[in-house]
Protein backbone atom coordinates (compact mmCIF):
# COMPACT_ATOMS: atom_id res chain seq x y z
CA UNK A 1 0.00 0.00 0.00
CA UNK A 2 3.12 2.35 0.62
CA UNK A 3 4.74 1.66 -2.45
CA UNK A 4 1.23 2.31 -4.57
CA UNK A 5 -0.03 5.39 -2.71
CA UNK A 6 3.89 6.86 -3.44
CA UNK A 7 3.70 5.60 -7.04
CA UNK A 8 0.09 7.15 -7.54
CA UNK A 9 1.33 10.97 -5.44
CA UNK A 10 4.11 10.81 -8.10
CA UNK A 11 2.09 10.01 -11.17
CA UNK A 12 -0.18 13.20 -10.19
CA UNK A 13 3.00 15.21 -9.37
CA UNK A 14 4.87 14.56 -12.81
CA UNK A 15 1.44 14.77 -14.94
CA UNK A 16 1.10 18.59 -13.64
CA UNK A 17 3.89 19.69 -14.54
CA UNK A 18 2.49 20.58 -17.69
CA UNK A 19 -0.42 21.55 -17.67
CA UNK A 20 -1.37 25.04 -17.27
CA UNK A 21 -3.18 26.71 -13.95
CA UNK A 22 -2.62 23.55 -12.00
CA UNK A 23 0.14 23.75 -8.98
CA UNK A 24 2.27 20.44 -8.76
CA UNK A 25 3.30 21.82 -5.60
CA UNK A 26 -0.34 21.83 -4.43
CA UNK A 27 -0.66 17.89 -5.58
CA UNK A 28 2.25 17.56 -2.60
CA UNK A 29 0.40 18.86 -0.21
CA UNK A 30 -2.80 16.79 -1.63
CA UNK A 31 -0.72 13.63 -0.97
CA UNK A 32 1.00 14.67 2.56
CA UNK A 33 4.26 14.50 1.11
CA UNK A 34 5.25 18.11 0.48
CA UNK A 35 7.98 17.85 3.43
CA UNK A 36 9.33 14.74 2.33
CA UNK A 37 9.63 15.66 -1.52
CA UNK A 38 10.76 19.46 -1.22
CA UNK A 39 13.54 17.81 1.50
CA UNK A 40 14.12 15.32 -1.54
CA UNK A 41 14.32 18.28 -4.54
CA UNK A 42 17.13 20.31 -2.18
CA UNK A 43 19.63 17.63 -1.95
CA UNK A 44 19.26 17.04 1.76
CA UNK A 45 20.98 13.04 1.39
CA UNK A 46 20.80 12.56 5.41
CA UNK A 47 17.05 13.43 4.16
CA UNK A 48 16.90 11.14 0.99
CA UNK A 49 18.41 8.26 2.64
CA UNK A 50 15.82 7.90 5.54
CA UNK A 51 13.09 8.45 2.83
CA UNK A 52 14.37 6.35 0.27
CA UNK A 53 11.52 3.81 0.26
CA UNK A 54 9.28 6.45 -0.57
CA UNK A 55 10.93 8.32 -2.74
CA UNK A 56 11.95 5.59 -5.18
CA UNK A 57 8.29 4.63 -6.05
CA UNK A 58 7.30 8.68 -6.10
CA UNK A 59 10.02 9.43 -9.07
CA UNK A 60 9.17 6.76 -10.87
CA UNK A 61 5.64 7.86 -10.72
CA UNK A 62 6.45 11.20 -11.76
CA UNK A 63 8.32 9.90 -14.79
CA UNK A 64 5.98 7.70 -15.49
CA UNK A 65 3.50 10.67 -15.03
CA UNK A 66 5.81 13.76 -17.28
CA UNK A 67 6.28 11.65 -20.00
CA UNK A 68 2.39 10.79 -20.36
CA UNK A 69 1.14 14.75 -19.84
CA UNK A 70 3.58 15.82 -22.53
CA UNK A 71 1.45 13.57 -25.22
CA UNK A 72 -2.42 13.69 -23.04
CA UNK A 73 -2.37 17.17 -21.42
CA UNK A 74 -3.46 19.04 -24.44
CA UNK A 75 -5.71 16.51 -25.54
CA UNK A 76 -7.53 16.37 -22.71
CA UNK A 77 -7.17 20.14 -22.31
CA UNK A 78 -8.69 20.69 -25.60
CA UNK A 79 -11.39 18.45 -25.79
CA UNK A 80 -12.18 17.59 -21.86
CA UNK A 81 -11.38 20.92 -19.91
CA UNK A 82 -14.55 21.17 -18.01
CA UNK A 83 -13.99 17.54 -16.71
CA UNK A 84 -10.55 17.95 -16.47
CA UNK A 85 -10.04 20.94 -14.43
CA UNK A 86 -13.11 19.36 -12.12
CA UNK A 87 -10.97 16.73 -11.58
CA UNK A 88 -7.61 18.70 -9.99
CA UNK A 89 -10.54 20.16 -8.15
CA UNK A 90 -11.94 17.61 -6.43
CA UNK A 91 -8.08 16.29 -5.89
CA UNK A 92 -7.52 19.99 -3.91
CA UNK A 93 -11.14 20.15 -2.11
CA UNK A 94 -10.48 16.22 -0.62
CA UNK A 95 -7.12 17.22 0.54
CA UNK A 96 -8.69 19.71 2.85
CA UNK A 97 -9.10 17.69 6.39
CA UNK A 98 -4.82 16.84 5.81
CA UNK A 99 -3.99 20.40 4.86
CA UNK A 100 -5.85 21.22 8.37
CA UNK A 101 -4.17 18.61 9.97
CA UNK A 102 -0.38 19.96 8.73
CA UNK A 103 -1.79 23.22 9.54
CA UNK A 104 -2.02 22.22 13.98
CA UNK A 105 0.82 19.90 13.83
CA UNK A 106 2.95 22.12 15.66
CA UNK A 107 0.75 24.15 17.45
CA UNK A 108 -2.81 26.35 16.93
CA UNK A 109 -2.72 28.76 14.58
CA UNK A 110 -2.84 32.35 15.72
CA UNK A 111 -4.48 35.84 14.53
CA UNK A 112 -1.16 36.25 12.21
CA UNK A 113 -1.73 32.77 10.96
CA UNK A 114 -4.97 33.78 9.40
CA UNK A 115 -3.80 36.90 8.35
CA UNK A 116 -0.69 35.16 6.41
CA UNK A 117 -3.46 32.60 4.91
CA UNK A 118 -5.87 35.49 3.84
CA UNK A 119 -2.86 36.96 2.52
CA UNK A 120 -1.67 34.14 0.20
CA UNK A 121 -5.40 33.95 -1.05
CA UNK A 122 -5.82 37.05 -2.56
CA UNK A 123 -2.54 36.66 -4.11
CA UNK A 124 -3.66 33.40 -6.14
CA UNK A 125 -6.92 34.55 -7.02
CA UNK A 126 -5.04 38.24 -8.63
CA UNK A 127 -2.48 36.17 -10.35
CA UNK A 128 -5.74 33.85 -11.72
CA UNK A 129 -7.34 37.38 -12.93
CA UNK A 130 -4.02 37.79 -14.48
CA UNK A 131 -3.86 34.86 -15.97
CA UNK A 132 -7.46 35.37 -17.57
CA UNK A 133 -5.10 37.30 -20.39
CA UNK A 134 -2.62 34.66 -21.14
CA UNK A 135 0.34 36.31 -23.22
CA UNK A 136 0.67 34.41 -26.54
CA UNK A 137 3.67 31.76 -27.40
CA UNK A 138 6.01 33.20 -29.76
CA UNK A 139 6.23 32.00 -33.15
CA UNK A 140 7.80 28.74 -33.85
CA UNK A 141 10.42 30.61 -36.39
CA UNK A 142 11.11 32.83 -33.36
CA UNK A 143 11.72 30.43 -30.95
CA UNK A 144 13.69 27.26 -32.09
CA UNK A 145 16.15 29.69 -33.58
CA UNK A 146 20.06 29.17 -32.59
CA UNK A 147 20.02 32.71 -30.51
CA UNK A 148 21.78 32.71 -27.53
CA UNK A 149 19.33 35.46 -26.45
CA UNK A 150 16.57 32.91 -26.56
CA UNK A 151 18.43 30.17 -25.25
CA UNK A 152 19.06 32.57 -22.19
CA UNK A 153 15.33 33.10 -22.25
CA UNK A 154 14.51 29.33 -21.96
CA UNK A 155 17.18 28.75 -18.91
CA UNK A 156 15.73 31.92 -16.98
CA UNK A 157 11.80 30.43 -17.93
CA UNK A 158 12.87 27.09 -16.68
CA UNK A 159 14.56 28.06 -13.45
CA UNK A 160 11.07 30.76 -12.67
CA UNK A 161 9.05 27.82 -13.79
CA UNK A 162 11.14 25.05 -11.34
CA UNK A 163 11.13 27.38 -8.50
CA UNK A 164 7.53 28.12 -8.41
CA UNK A 165 6.08 24.38 -9.30
CA UNK A 166 7.77 24.11 -5.66
CA UNK A 167 4.93 26.73 -4.07
CA UNK A 168 1.80 25.27 -3.71
CA UNK A 169 -1.02 27.25 -5.76
CA UNK A 170 1.45 28.61 -8.58
CA UNK A 171 1.72 26.66 -11.52
CA UNK A 172 5.65 26.11 -13.29
CA UNK A 173 3.82 25.44 -16.70
CA UNK A 174 1.92 29.07 -16.05
CA UNK A 175 5.02 30.70 -15.67
CA UNK A 176 6.21 29.21 -19.04
CA UNK A 177 3.05 30.73 -20.64
CA UNK A 178 4.26 34.01 -19.48
CA UNK A 179 7.17 34.16 -20.66
CA UNK A 180 5.81 32.66 -23.97
CA UNK A 181 7.93 29.87 -23.90
CA UNK A 182 5.41 26.55 -22.90
CA UNK A 183 4.59 25.06 -26.23
CA UNK A 184 8.45 25.29 -27.53
CA UNK A 185 9.48 23.37 -24.59
CA UNK A 186 6.57 20.75 -24.50
CA UNK A 187 7.18 20.99 -28.61
CA UNK A 188 11.10 20.19 -27.78
CA UNK A 189 10.02 17.18 -25.86
CA UNK A 190 8.00 15.79 -28.19
CA UNK A 191 10.18 15.91 -31.16
CA UNK A 192 13.54 15.09 -28.96
CA UNK A 193 14.87 18.57 -29.44
CA UNK A 194 17.64 18.57 -27.53
CA UNK A 195 19.07 22.47 -28.48
CA UNK A 196 15.62 23.12 -26.70
CA UNK A 197 15.63 20.37 -23.92
CA UNK A 198 19.53 20.88 -22.34
CA UNK A 199 19.08 24.33 -21.87
CA UNK A 200 15.38 23.92 -19.93
CA UNK A 201 17.10 20.81 -18.00
CA UNK A 202 19.74 23.65 -16.82
CA UNK A 203 17.23 25.73 -15.46
CA UNK A 204 14.85 23.37 -14.21
CA UNK A 205 17.35 21.75 -12.56
CA UNK A 206 18.92 24.74 -10.60
CA UNK A 207 15.48 26.08 -10.38
CA UNK A 208 14.45 22.79 -7.99
CA UNK A 209 17.03 22.67 -6.23
CA UNK A 210 17.15 26.02 -4.88
CA UNK A 211 13.12 26.35 -4.61
CA UNK A 212 13.11 23.24 -2.70
CA UNK A 213 15.74 24.39 -0.09
CA UNK A 214 14.42 27.81 0.63
CA UNK A 215 10.94 26.28 1.13
CA UNK A 216 12.62 23.48 3.23
CA UNK A 217 14.79 26.31 5.35
CA UNK A 218 11.18 28.38 5.83
CA UNK A 219 9.80 24.87 7.22
CA UNK A 220 12.22 24.45 9.11
CA UNK A 221 11.70 27.47 11.05
CA UNK A 222 8.56 28.50 10.57
CA UNK A 223 6.32 25.95 10.05
CA UNK A 224 3.08 26.92 11.24
CA UNK A 225 3.35 30.28 9.39
CA UNK A 226 4.90 28.62 5.93
CA UNK A 227 1.56 26.20 6.18
CA UNK A 228 -0.66 29.02 6.79
CA UNK A 229 0.79 30.49 3.62
CA UNK A 230 0.34 26.91 1.85
CA UNK A 231 -3.21 26.92 3.38
CA UNK A 232 -3.92 29.79 1.54
CA UNK A 233 -1.98 29.07 -1.89
CA UNK A 234 -4.00 25.78 -2.08
CA UNK A 235 -7.33 27.21 -1.35
CA UNK A 236 -6.75 29.90 -3.83
CA UNK A 237 -5.94 27.35 -7.04
CA UNK A 238 -9.09 26.41 -6.70
CA UNK A 239 -10.26 29.84 -7.84
CA UNK A 240 -7.17 30.04 -10.21
CA UNK A 241 -8.16 26.44 -12.60
CA UNK A 242 -11.87 26.83 -12.16
CA UNK A 243 -13.23 26.20 -15.99
CA UNK A 244 -14.68 28.99 -17.66
CA UNK A 245 -17.93 28.78 -19.65
CA UNK A 246 -19.69 26.04 -17.27
CA UNK A 247 -23.13 25.08 -18.41
CA UNK A 248 -25.45 22.56 -16.88
CA UNK A 249 -25.11 19.91 -19.99
CA UNK A 250 -23.32 16.00 -20.09
CA UNK A 251 -20.30 17.85 -19.34
CA UNK A 252 -21.02 19.42 -16.50
CA UNK A 253 -22.22 15.57 -15.01
CA UNK A 254 -18.91 14.43 -16.33
CA UNK A 255 -17.39 16.91 -14.58
CA UNK A 256 -19.20 16.68 -11.50
CA UNK A 257 -18.31 12.36 -11.46
CA UNK A 258 -14.69 13.39 -12.34
CA UNK A 259 -14.80 15.90 -9.18
CA UNK A 260 -15.79 13.39 -7.25
CA UNK A 261 -13.55 11.12 -8.31
CA UNK A 262 -10.81 13.77 -7.90
CA UNK A 263 -12.28 14.12 -4.07
CA UNK A 264 -12.26 10.43 -3.37
CA UNK A 265 -8.67 9.70 -4.45
CA UNK A 266 -7.22 12.59 -2.04
CA UNK A 267 -9.73 11.50 0.92
CA UNK A 268 -8.71 8.21 0.44
CA UNK A 269 -4.69 9.05 0.54
CA UNK A 270 -4.97 11.45 3.28
CA UNK A 271 -6.51 8.69 5.65
CA UNK A 272 -3.36 6.26 4.25
CA UNK A 273 -0.83 9.10 4.77
CA UNK A 274 -1.92 9.35 8.49
CA UNK A 275 -1.03 5.51 9.09
CA UNK A 276 1.73 5.30 6.47
CA UNK A 277 3.63 8.56 6.25
CA UNK A 278 4.23 9.33 9.89
CA UNK A 279 5.65 6.04 10.74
Amino acid sequence: MKLLYAFLGGVVFGAVNVIPGVSSGTMLVVFGCYDIVCGALALDFRHIKKNLPFLVPFAAGAVMGLGGAVFAAAYLLENFPVPTFLFFIGLITGSMPLIWRNLHLKGTPKTLHIILAGAALAIIILLGLIGDGEPAELAAGQSAGSSVSYLALIVISSFTAAAAMIIPGISGAFMLLLFGTYYTITNAVREFDFFIIIPACIGIAAGVVLGARGIKLLLARFYTATYSVIAGLVLGSVFAIFPQGVRINATLVVGILAFTFGAGITIIAGRINKKTIDE
